[in-house]
């Protein structure tokens, strides 16, 4: 059954408006009243839909059962993301949202190549909450992960206050291992991976997050990516408490 998102708002006691989609779902999929949709509100409920008909603003919906999403994580993970190239940044919103992150920020670091100016961060950021929101609809996601505003790591480090907890992956960490730190905790609500830009992270910013909370850990023998850091570190904290 195809999956919609709409914002939740747009249910109302047992109606849904679908706003966006309602051209797709009439004329390219050709579906129309009595026919069943499958709506998401973004927020971790699905609901089980039959179409009315079609008004000004959308297609009205009549919700038959309502429920919590089966494919969303119990950990919340958010990654927080040393600011790469743009296409960069694209591939790490798309596929961390496949896999089941809960929110992504975009960090500037030292080392970070990319500078973007007001405007330009503006429509960076819209851009990259569409390409949230395309790859949730891809995946099945029960919610769509919120691409935050650039922070800078002074307002990053503030906000690691809110996890449960916090880990920096380090190229440089040799002692011990993202899946060592894991093994010493009771599995968190809430879980903060910090990944470094291109050129990695300054040893400055790293004492910097350590006294904020954040655990160094390493990903290996072998230097990986920006791009495929956060993925990895990702895959490896949901599928180690259980949750891929």
């Amino acid at each position: 059954m195809p999956k919609f998102f709409v914002s939740p708002q747009d249910v109302q006691g047992d109606s849904i408006l679908i706003r966006e989609d309602s051209h797709h779902i009439l004329h390219v999929l050709r579906l129309g009243p009595g026919d069943g949709l499958l709506v998401c509100d973004g927020q971790g409920t699905d609901y089980h839909c039959v179409i009315e008909g079609e008004e000004a603003q959308g297609l009205v919906c009549r919700i038959r059962t309502r429920e919590a999403s089966a494919v969303e994580p119990q950990l919340q993970v958010t990654l927080f993301q040393g600011l790469p190239k743009a296409e960069k940044m694209e591939w790490i919103i798309q596929k961390n949202t496949e896999l089941g992150i809960a929110g992504i920020v975009p960090v500037m670091t030292r080392r970070s190549i990319v500078r973007l100016d007001a405007k330009k961060e503006k429509s960076k950021t819209e851009r990259w909450n569409k390409i949230a929101l395309a790859a949730a609809k891809q995946s099945g996601r029960g919610r769509i992960p919120a691409v935050a505003e650039v922070m800078s790591l002074e307002e990053a480090i503030g906000e690691l206050r809110r996890y449960d907890r916090a880990v920096v992956l380090y190229e440089d960490e040799k002692k011990q291992s993202l899946k060592q730190v894991l093994s010493g905790w009771e599995k968190p609500a809430s879980l903060a991976l910090l990944i470094g830009p291109e050129g990695g992270w300054d040893p400055e910013e790293i004492e910097r997050l350590k006294a904020a909370g954040a655990v160094p850990a390493g990903l290996g023998p072998r230097i990986l990516r920006t791009e495929t850091a956060g993925q990895t570190a990702t895959a490896l904290a949901l599928y180690h408490y259980d949750e891929m």
